[in-house]
């Protein structure tokens, strides 16, 4: 939980720009089914509670659903009740990236068959976007040469100053700060493009891990020429066939 909620409290330091109140749905629809969020649960007399949680998606209408977080039975019958204030802040990876921050209230806690917390769409949410250029989903794998082994990774989108890249839930564990080289290699020419830089930011995405890079100046060369070499086909950007 500390992670993450450190992560979100830096990126929105980071961002010069403006938090802006948005319409909640479309707002809505950039965070990721299944990617983890901080839930901050306020009681009627003033206490604080954090703690992550995964953001399952809404009905499209008036409500949205989320995975009941694992707390103790203590914990959950004295911060999580009907009609308890409650914020929400989630990392949208989509288009220019965005902190989105939601304030709204418990409106049911199921516990079983499947744990579940249920809180009413309020109808605007507030949004900080995070990049001054957007980035494109890609169809691209990459490899990381690490000390003991080489990891496969599935790309997910890129920028001329960044990109994220996803690893199985039970790939080795990658620092933030770390530095290192995705090299992305053409299929046809041969060519490898290493995208290097510091891993800013890392997220639970479902049964994966997705991690974000800002590129340094010979990543950022090395990302011009592959994106020079990359054609939409439809969805994504890939290489030309």
């Amino acid at each position: 939980m500390s992670q993450q909620l450190s992560q979100i409290k830096r990126r929105a330091m980071e961002s010069r720009t403006r938090e802006l109140s948005k319409p909640s749905l479309p707002g809505l629809m950039e965070i990721s089914h299944g990617s983890e969020i901080t839930l901050s649960v306020k009681t009627p007399v003033g206490r604080l509670y954090q703690v992550s949680s995964v953001f399952i998606g809404t009905n499209g209408k008036d409500k949205l659903f989320i995975e009941l977080p694992k707390v103790t039975k203590s914990e959950r019958e004295q911060f999580f009740q009907l009609g308890y204030r409650v914020t929400i802040k989630a990392v949208s990876e989509k288009g220019e990236g965005a902190l989105v921050n939601v304030r709204t209230a418990l409106s049911h806690v199921i516990t079983d068959p499947v744990p579940l917390l249920v809180v009413d769409i309020p109808p605007q949410i507030d949004v900080v976007q995070l990049r001054k250029e957007p980035r494109y989903n890609v169809n691209l794998e990459g490899k990381i040469k690490l000390p003991n082994r080489v990891l496969n990774v599935v790309m997910k989108d890129l920028s001329v100053s960044g990109c994220s890249f996803c690893v199985e839930a039970n790939g080795p564990i990658i620092e933030i700060n770390s530095v290192l080289a995705i090299e992305v290699v053409h299929p046809r020419a041969k060519a490898i493009y290493p995208l290097s830089g510091k891993v800013c930011n890392h997220q639970q995405i479902g049964g994966n891990k997705q991690f974000g890079i800002e590129f340094d100046d010979l990543g950022q060369q090395a990302v011009r020429e592959l994106m020079s070499k990359l054609i939409f086909d439809g969805a994504k950007l890939s290489f030309k066939k």
